[in-house]
Formats: structure tokens, sequence, C-alpha cells
């Protein structure tokens, strides 16, 4: 039986700090953002991510995108240029995934971009923060199913594969991220907010 640990005012830090622990230790976390629940772990390790695509079904080498704590940590592992540190600035956190150019060679990215999150959600990108790297944010949701907005709602699957599972009920967003390649200037995917590409 998989450790479950429902968050609440009394267990908020206890949980950020279990999780981080388990990311940092090389382990897979099944984690609410503000669009869905998603699976984590370090995004920097293939070990993981292919672990993470493998309790997935999906394909080996399929990009995902990842968790950051604040801009500064995306301009660690990504290339920003003013337009695009604009758009970041103006809508993040928020219910969005930016495709960035990467610095460096990264296992989750594609083609040298990467899809960077910070989610309008606290504990997601403290997450990040406290384990002090970006962490996988995929759905929790076997390929090709719909992906859960609640966390009864995560296939028992899915929830039997992780290490470490956190349960804060029902997201803020109940739908998916936009998908914007900030690199091509277009939008890939409509989510369930807008997104201002304007600059100041």
């Amino acid at each position: 039986m998989v450790e479950t640990i429902r968050i609440s005012r009394h267990h908020y830090r206890g949980a950020l700090q279990k999780a981080a622990e388990v990311v940092r230790a090389g382990g897979v976390i099944l984690y609410p953002t503000d669009t869905l629940y998603g699976l984590g772990g370090n995004a920097l390790s293939q070990k993981v991510a292919e672990r993470i695509l493998q309790i997935k079904g999906s394909e080996p080498n399929k990009p995902m995108s990842v968790t950051m704590s604040d801009i500064v940590m995306i301009e660690r592992y990504c290339e920003v240029d003013e337009w695009q540190r604009e758009v970041l600035n103006k809508n993040l956190p928020g219910p969005f995934t930016f495709l960035l150019r990467t610095k460096t060679e990264i296992p989750v990215a594609s083609e040298g971009k990467l899809g960077v999150r910070i989610p309008d959600y606290s504990f997601a990108h403290m997450l990040a923060g406290i384990a002090d790297l970006p962490v996988i944010s995929t759905s929790a949701n076997p390929s090709g199913k719909s992906a859960p907005t609640r966390f009864d709602e995560v296939d028992p699957k899915i929830l039997g594969s992780v290490d470490l599972a956190i349960d804060d009920g029902v997201t803020k967003y109940h739908g998916p991220s936009a998908v914007v390649d900030l690199v091509e200037k277009k939008i890939i995917r409509q989510g369930v907010s807008g997104i201002d590409l304007s600059g100041r």
C-alpha cells in the first residue's frame, strides 16, 4: 500500500518535506497541480523519466513538462529572452506550460525544447524549490485515458506504482494547462485559461 498524505493546514510543510525527500532520492510521487494530478520525480534523471513513462504506458523518450519554483529556476535551465521573460512574468504562476530552449541536456526535453510550468498552486512550485531541481509534471493517467482532476479519480494501478501520493482533493482549474511554444511564438494547446502573449 503506497503511503498517502492528505494535505491539511497542519501537515502542509511535512507533506512538502516528505515529497521533496522522495524526489531527491530518485523516487516517483503522485501530486496535485493547479490543473491535473501529476506524476513527478527528478527531471534530471533519465532513470526516473523512464520509470514514469513506463508507469503511464507511454512510448519511450516521450517529452514531459517540468515544474519549476520560479522564473530564476527556469532561467537556470532554459534560454529566456526579454520578450519571453515578459510573457512568463505576466502569466506565471498559472495554468500554462511554456516551451523554451534548454541550456543543457535534460532527459524529458525534446529537440532542445523543454515545457516549463509554475503552477498556480503553491505546493507544486514550492516542491521544486525545496527539492532544488525541476520536477517532472505529467498527467497521472494511463496513456490514452482521461487525466484525473480529483484524487479519487486516479487509476488504482497508477496509484500503486508510485512511492508517495499527495491528496489535496480537487484541483483548482479542473482541466489541462495551455501549451505555448515561446520559441515558435504559437499556441500548441488551448487550456483552461486564456493566455496573454503581449509584452508589458
